[in-house]
């Protein structure tokens, strides 16, 4: 959602490219070679969102290749949002380099080209990596939240949400590549030609990523709180873990609210743009925590059976695992596709269904084999990625134990 509106409009020939991006205000004298700064700022979120964002990724990989034992469609698509990432946060190392969070008055117009530079690589691969979390995201709700062969409503909301904003991200990608004729001029904005209105652009991109959001979390919540068959206690749990999605929603108010600033404000467009990038750090480190959350509840209950974990409890024998996922002794089954999901379930199935499960289209049958199916017969079976613990007596995972009802 980055923006690129530059602080002045001039040409070659009455250009000073030893002076200040913008004029100082009224009794601030401009400092190239020691400006006032936020450097302590800069530096550690920048280093503590690429510490959680690597965190996150190869937190929940190491839990699903080694722990489930079990890959989906989105655990391949994580690691390339984190590259992305990766190549967001590089060029904001080296723009502190000479730049670290300053007013436009105290940097050169010489090095205010290479700014703009590092700043137009770091929104590409903002835009690569924000596209690649929500589709991730997406892809994990729809194998979560919708049976397969379903077509209900939160299937094709699901389906709308993951192929508009592919269209819309891969659109905005080549706009922001071929912004200006020349292409230069992109970054070396006193060239002349003809550019896009990147603004216009990037406050839409910020909408479009904030509704985005909300509605991944909305939907989210509504099926648990509205089709999903437990309890309220095991309601609220399973809700909390959900409420995660917050976290993107809240950055992605802040990028909106520093992009717009860069428009109304274009007389401190360093200062605007470079506190912008924080929030969009963020952004990228909140959705993979979002990614990255569903996985610990399986992680603990694999941590607690370890021999370690035994001995320092002092217990005789090893934690029951709650039968959730893919458990040791099923780690060579073979998967039978990418999208699969399959669970097993506890043997006092009541526990999490009650004794008098809901009637109807909505109510799933418990088989003898221990696997839930729909009233057709589907089997909704255990998705392995994500498991979560709700409540002391009964554990679901990612991969929720679903209904077939309409979501």
């Amino acid at each position: 959602m980055y923006s690129n509106r530059v602080p002045f409009s001039t040409t070659m020939t009455t250009l000073n490219l030893s002076g200040p991006v913008a004029p100082a205000p009224p009794g601030v004298s401009p400092s190239f070679s020691d400006p006032p700064n936020e450097a302590v700022l800069a530096y550690s979120t920048s280093t503590l969102s690429l510490i959680c964002v690597t965190f996150f990724t190869w937190f929940r990989f190491f839990v699903k290749m080694h722990i489930v034992g079990t890959l989906h469609v989105e655990d391949y698509i994580i690691p390339f949002a984190w590259l992305a990432a990766i190549g967001q946060i590089v060029p904001g190392y080296m723009i502190y380099e000479f730049a670290p969070i300053i007013h436009d008055w105290d940097l050169p117009l010489y090095k205010f080209s290479k700014y703009l530079l590092y700043f137009r690589l770091g929104a590409i691969f903002y835009n690569i990596s924000i596209l690649l979390i929500k589709i991730a995201m997406l892809i994990q709700v729809l194998r979560v939240f919708v049976p397969r062969g379903s077509q209900s409503k939160t299937y094709y909301i699901v389906h709308f949400l993951i192929w508009s904003t592919s269209l819309y991200y891969v659109i905005n990608f080549f706009a922001m590549v071929f912004t200006c004729n020349p292409i230069h001029k992109a970054w070396e904005p006193w060239v002349e030609g003809k550019c896009l209105n990147m603004s216009a652009i990037a406050i839409t991109t910020g909408v479009i990523n904030l509704l985005g959001d909300v509605t991944i979390l909305a939907v989210c919540q509504r099926v648990i709180w509205k089709v999903v068959k437990i309890d309220r206690k095991q309601r609220v749990q399973l809700s909390a873990v959900f409420l995660a999605g917050i976290a993107p929603c809240v950055f992605s108010v802040f990028c909106l609210y520093y992009n717009t600033l860069q428009v109304v404000d274009s007389h401190d467009f360093l200062h605007n743009s470079a506190l912008m990038s924080l929030a969009c750090y963020g952004e990228i480190a909140s959705g993979m925590f979002v990614l990255f959350l569903p996985v610990l509840p399986r992680f603990f209950s694999w941590f607690k059976t370890r021999p370690a974990w035994t001995r320092l409890t002092h217990s005789s024998t090893a934690l029951e695992s709650g039968n959730v996922g893919v458990t040791e002794e099923k780690k060579d089954r073979k998967v039978r596709s990418l999208w699969h999901i399959s669970y097993t379930i506890r043997e006092n199935v009541t526990r999490c269904w009650g004794t008098h499960p809901a009637k109807g289209d909505q109510a799933p049958r418990i088989e003898q084999a221990g696997k839930v199916k729909g009233k057709s017969g589907e089997d909704f079976g255990s998705m392995g990625s994500m498991e979560s613990t709700v409540g002391s007596e009964c554990f679901f995972s990612e991969e929720i134990i679903r209904t077939r009802g309409t979501t």
